[in-house]
C-alpha cells in the first residue's frame, strides 16, 4: 500500500513539473523590431494619411531605444528602461515619464505582438529586423 501511495505522489509531482513551460517563460523581446502593422481602436492615435515608421530595440539588461518618424520628417529617438513581468511590458523614458500604456506581449518566431491593456485595445505588430544605420 505504501508503494502505491508513493507511486501516486511521484506521478502527481511529475505531472505538475511537466506542464507547458512556455506559459511560465516570459517572451524574449531582445533584439531589433520594425513596426509592420497596427489595429487602432482609438481615433486620438490616428495621424491622418501620414506614413509612420517605428523601430524599437530591447536589450537583455532592460533598456530600450525607439526611433519614430512621421511623414517625410526625421527620426526622433526615445530611450529608457522597460520591465517585463510575465507577459506584461511597461517602460519608462529617460526623463522619468512612464509609457502611456502597459502592453500584453507575445513573440512567435519573428513576430512581436503588443496589445495595449489600459487606455485602449490597440494592437501593434513588429517584425524582427536590423535597424538601418540611416535611422540611428
Amino acid at each position: 500500500m505504501k508503494r502505491y501511495i508513493f507511486a501516486l505522489i511521484a506521478a502527481a509531482l511529475l505531472a505538475v513539473g511537466c506542464g507547458d513551460e512556455k506559459k511560465d517563460k516570459p517572451a524574449d523581446l531582445t533584439g531589433e523590431w520594425e513596426l509592420t502593422g497596427a489595429e487602432l481602436t482609438t481615433k486620438s492615435i490616428q495621424i491622418g494619411t501620414e506614413k509612420i515608421e517605428v523601430y524599437i530595440s530591447f536589450t537583455a539588461d532592460g533598456k530600450f531605444e525607439l526611433y519614430q518618424k512621421l511623414g517625410a520628417g526625421f527620426f526622433d529617438k526615445y530611450a529608457g528602461t522597460y520591465t517585463l513581468a510575465g507577459n506584461l511590458l511597461s517602460g519608462k523614458y529617460t526623463d522619468g515619464k512612464t509609457w502611456g500604456n502597459i502592453y500584453e506581449v507575445s513573440v512567435s518566431g519573428t513576430t512581436l505582438t503588443m496589445t495595449a491593456t489600459e487606455n485602449s485595445a490597440d494592437v501593434y505588430t513588429y517584425t524582427k529586423c536590423t535597424i538601418p544605420e540611416s535611422v540611428k
